[in-house]
């Protein structure tokens, strides 16, 4: 008896889309705020990833409780037929007492507390919020319950970059220090395939708003 040497394991895939465009994306701003709507701009992302979508034949569609990424959904869904399950634990990097600023900010009004903070920005916080060590857990952890509650579907994930960047970091083993150094556009898509063995990164930051048929 021969051994099989890629014996067959049921697949998950995720696409993990990033919501489309928003004013504060624009203005560079640190934000959780699940009150922040899209732009003309963002729904437009938003429809071209609903006419894109189709051909990939998703079997379901999660969303975070956020408004950006609900109304981003709701496009998505009127055009698959599927109603959003909405996940809390999906929402972005929780950013405390940085709501709503920017980096330059925080480092001219406040130099001493940005320096700490950039000494290691995996596992220090914000003030009031959460560290990015502490987001990758959280990820981690939902992540594993959406995949062993829908096991062997091709589940179609909207959701925010923060969340998009750990999953990537946690699936292919790559250090959280690498973090940032992922870049995640808003109205983009990234497939990974999850099995038993290992996950595969099919691949990342694809925007159907390019393509010429949209």
């Amino acid at each position: 008896m021969s051994e099989v040497l890629h014996p067959e394991e049921t697949i998950t895939s995720c696409l993990l889309i990033r919501h489309g465009h928003t004013r504060a994306t624009e203005e560079g701003l640190l934000y959780t705020d699940p009150e922040a709507p899209l732009t003309k701009k963002g729904q437009a992302q938003a429809e071209a990833l609903s006419k894109w979508l189709p051909g990939q034949k998703p079997d379901l569609l999660i969303s975070s409780p956020s408004l950006r990424v609900r109304s981003t959904a709701a496009i998505i869904a009127s055009v698959l037929e599927l109603e959003p399950i909405i996940i809390a634990d999906l929402n972005e990097w929780h950013v405390g007492q940085w709501e709503g600023r920017t980096y330059l900010d925080i480092k001219k009004s406040e130099p001493e507390l940005y320096h700490r903070w950039s000494a290691d920005p995996i596992n220090n916080a914000p003030p009031g919020g959460e560290s990015i060590a502490q987001m990758c857990l959280r990820v981690k952890g939902i992540l594993e319950s959406i995949i062993s509650r829908f096991a062997g579907k091709r589940i179609a994930l909207v959701t925010h970059a923060g969340i998009i960047r750990a999953a990537i970091v946690e699936a292919l083993s790559i250090p959280v220090e690498n973090f940032w150094r992922l870049s995640v556009p808003v109205g983009s898509v990234s497939r990974l395939d999850y099995s038993v063995s290992f996950t595969t990164l099919h691949y990342m930051s694809f925007r159907a708003e390019t393509l010429k048929a949209v």
